[in-house]
């Protein structure tokens, strides 16, 4: 199964769906081929790469948003919470600079 780790300091751009309970959590810098290959996976939110995930879910969706930024296309997940989502060290890049790990094996 397929997932990513992605920053979100202050749960920024994560929201509950009153409706389904569902949240989205997006605006990330993340190819549609990537957002495709993740769908039934895991995603993982991080305050630091080196602090475990405080919130995740399986990625039941995506759409894609368009921002005013140098890399414009964005994708939003829409993702079921799950408790096993929480507490996970972070995996892939690990680099000073990187704030989401590619998609990586769970």
């Amino acid at each position: 199964m397929s997932s990513i780790h992605l920053l979100c300091r202050g749960s920024l751009n994560l929201h509950r769906e009153p409706s389904s309970g569902d949240y989205e959590s997006g605006n990330w810098d993340v190819s549609e081929t990537e957002a495709k290959e993740l769908i039934g996976g895991m995603i993982y939110l991080h305050e630091t790469k080196s602090k475990r995930s405080y919130f995740g879910g399986k990625i039941n969706s995506f759409r894609t948003l368009v921002i005013d930024a140098p890399r414009p296309n964005r994708i939003v997940f829409r993702l079921t919470p799950l408790r096993e989502g929480k507490g996970v060290e972070w995996k892939g890049a690990g680099h000073g600079m990187a704030s989401k790990s590619g998609v990586v094996g769970t």
